[in-house]
């Protein structure tokens, strides 16, 4: 079987996780248009996180893939929690601060990985990376309005929240994959259907139960949760965990990280929206300074992995071509 150049097999990975980001910035649309009420945002992260799963756990039995191993459901469910907690926090603190305030803070994931991989992996962290890292923090300021930032609320220590959770997720991912090689599909469902559990749970004591959520559906809202829960959420998330162990934690983050950037495309394209000279400086400001890090982290992250070159993880089950163009509106 002919192997791959390592530069194809790097230029995979990140178109791969880029359109997964793409596909991100796709769900604030779709959020908006199935949630009228924020009551049905339990409910609605619940269905989708389950249909997820659901679908995923199909195509594994299809490929054969086997079983979870005990250590697939371990690592599944634990990093399930902080992605549990990543919706929960997200979907109430957006709606409790300015989208000025959540863009900054949502955005602090992207200088944090590196610090959090760097601490993990007992690495020294370039200064030109930490740079770039703060200069698309800034493009993702620009994009949000540029406006001064309100004073810190509930709202903001929520979303401060969601990003430390969504930094220990990755990080804990990539740590977790890198110690024990796991089946993406495997994993992935095992995680989301953690997710869930832990919402399907919380609907009958805040929100609308899943039930009546999902009774309710029309066939286009029907349509937009299928979206959601396969392409936004079956197929993205797998190329998210796959796409961590294949690269870094922080070389993933900066990709899947540039969700704000298509957030607004797609607002402007598809909803209509007016895309102002501030915003459209910061997309090319937050592009310029992701793909900048992401080229340097790529050329650490070959150096330091070249030893386990044949430990590479196994290519998702779903076809990554499905993945046409999941946050973290919020990706409930």
């Amino acid at each position: 079987m002919p192997v791959l150049p390592r530069s194809f097999a790097v230029r995979r990975h990140d178109a791969l996780l880029l359109l997964g980001a793409v596909c991100w910035g796709s769900t604030y649309l779709v959020v908006k248009q199935l949630l009228p009420d924020p009551d049905g945002a339990p409910a609605l992260i619940a269905t989708r996180m389950l249909l997820s799963a659901a679908v995923l756990a199909l195509f594994a039995m299809a490929r054969r893939r086997g079983r979870p191993t005990p250590a697939e459901w371990r690592t599944g469910v634990l990093l399930g929690l902080p992605l549990s907690i990543v919706f929960a926090l997200e979907t109430y603190g957006v709606a409790l601060t300015s989208a000025t305030n959540a863009g900054v803070l949502i955005a602090l994931c992207i200088v944090l990985v590196p610090f959090a991989e760097a601490a993990v992996r007992r690495t020294r962290l370039r200064g030109v990376i930490v740079a770039l890292c703060a200069v698309a923090m800034m493009g993702a300021w620009l994009i949000a309005g540029g406006h001064t930032l309100s004073a810190p609320g509930l709202g903001d220590l929520l979303i401060l929240g969601a990003a430390l959770a969504r930094v220990v997720h990755v990080t804990a991912s990539s740590a977790l994959q890198a110690a024990r090689p796991m089946d993406p599909t495997r994993l992935t469902a095992i995680q989301l259907g953690t997710v869930g559990v832990v919402f399907a749970a919380l609907c009958p004591v805040r929100g609308t139960p899943v039930g009546a959520f999902f009774a309710g559906m029309t066939p286009p809202r029907l349509l937009a949760l299928l979206y959601l829960a396969i392409v936004a959420g079956a197929v993205v998330f797998v190329i998210q965990t796959w796409g961590i162990a294949a690269t870094s934690a922080t070389h993933a983050g900066l990709l899947l990280g540039t969700e704000p950037v298509w957030a607004a495309l797609f607002g402007v394209f598809v909803a209509h929206d007016r895309l102002t000279p501030m915003s459209a400086i910061g997309i090319v400001v937050m592009l310029v300074a992701v793909f900048g890090a992401q080229r340097l982290s790529a050329r650490e992250a070959s150096g330091n992995r070249a030893p386990r070159a044949k430990r590479s993880p196994p290519t998702p089950s779903i076809s990554p071509e499905r993945a046409s163009p999941s946050a973290p509106a919020p990706r409930p």
